[in-house]
């Protein structure tokens, strides 16, 4: 494989090109931002096969999604070739491994970050799993109390976990596992797990997936569990919305005053010495097993 370049080295096409017109951020200052949370979000896409969402025209313009690496894309830039879901062929998956790669995929206006919840040397054992809190629209105060919730059993459970905000209205609650599962047993692990929650509060929490049946209740989503195509929006990936908001990474005691409006491309790298951030960097080292109770009960 071809060494990386220092990532100063990666070209800047048109870096005046407004990707968020409102804020008045540039693709160069959108670069900048990538490399400056690099050390914090490339644990969580190394050696990961990678679907970005492109946006050439910013945020205001047409977006894609695109699961494989574009024939010209440098040879330094790694790829593993898989089955796509939607395809009816194998795909060469870019994978981001350093600061030059984050930074060229930004200078292609790759807007969101993507990884797989497994990494190339074993994609067919996934090392994350991961609960979706998706709560009804302007009600992040109820998808606090549910991740909360989650976090609680979890703990019970003896796993670690962290939580970050999704970019959107709700919340990801993820703990590190060890590669030892078949998707399908993890799929299963995590269907039972959203359940024993949503029995412990039925009034506020539901796994029902069709939004009639929710209720106005917080819908806690096991569906991102499984192999390479179960994907996550990466830690300090921006989202394509107009106010510039990223995932970011809390830790459980900032949830009651946390506000998904604050964490955003121009407030982010200041905040990086927070508690989340630092949590998040020693749970990408983390390794647990899932609870056997979890796996009889699957």
């Amino acid at each position: 494989m071809v060494k990386a370049p220092d990532p100063a080295e990666i070209e800047v096409s048109r870096p005046e090109k407004l990707l968020w017109p409102s804020l008045g951020i540039t693709k160069r200052a959108y670069v900048d931002y990538l490399l400056a949370v690099s050390e914090h979000m490339l644990p969580w896409l190394r050696r990961r096969p990678l679907t970005v969402v492109r946006a050439p025209d910013g945020v205001d313009g047409e977006r894609y999604y695109q699961k494989a690496a574009p024939k010209y894309a440098p040879e330094w830039i790694d790829r593993i070739r898989l089955p796509a879901p939607s395809a009816k062929r194998d795909v060469d998956y870019p994978i981001c491994d350093d600061p030059a790669t984050l930074a060229w995929f930004g200078n292609q206006a790759s807007l969101e970050f993507h990884p797989a919840p497994v990494r190339v040397d074993l994609v067919e054992r996934p090392d994350l799993l991961v609960l979706d809190v998706d709560p009804p629209e302007g009600e992040f105060a109820a998808a606090v109390e549910v991740a909360l919730l989650a976090i609680e059993v979890l703990d019970d459970l003896g796993l670690e976990t962290g939580v970050k905000t999704t970019g959107g209205k709700g919340l990801h609650v993820v703990a590190p596992i060890e590669r030892r599962y078949r998707p399908n047993q993890l799929r299963a692990a995590a269907a039972t797990l959203t359940a024993t929650i949503a029995e412990r509060r039925p009034e506020l929490v539901t796994d029902a997936f069709r939004k009639a049946a929710r209720g106005g209740r917080v819908m806690l989503d096991p569906s991102r569990n499984g192999g390479h195509n179960a994907t996550i929006v990466a830690p300090y990936s921006p989202r394509i919305r107009p106010e510039g908001t990223v995932s970011f990474p809390l830790a459980p005691e900032e949830l009651s005053s946390a506000e998904p409006g604050r964490y955003t491309l121009a407030t982010a790298e200041a905040l990086l010495h927070g508690p989340g951030p630092e949590r998040w960097m020693e749970l990408a080292e983390t390794r647990q097993r899932i609870p056997a109770k979890l796996l009889r009960d699957a």
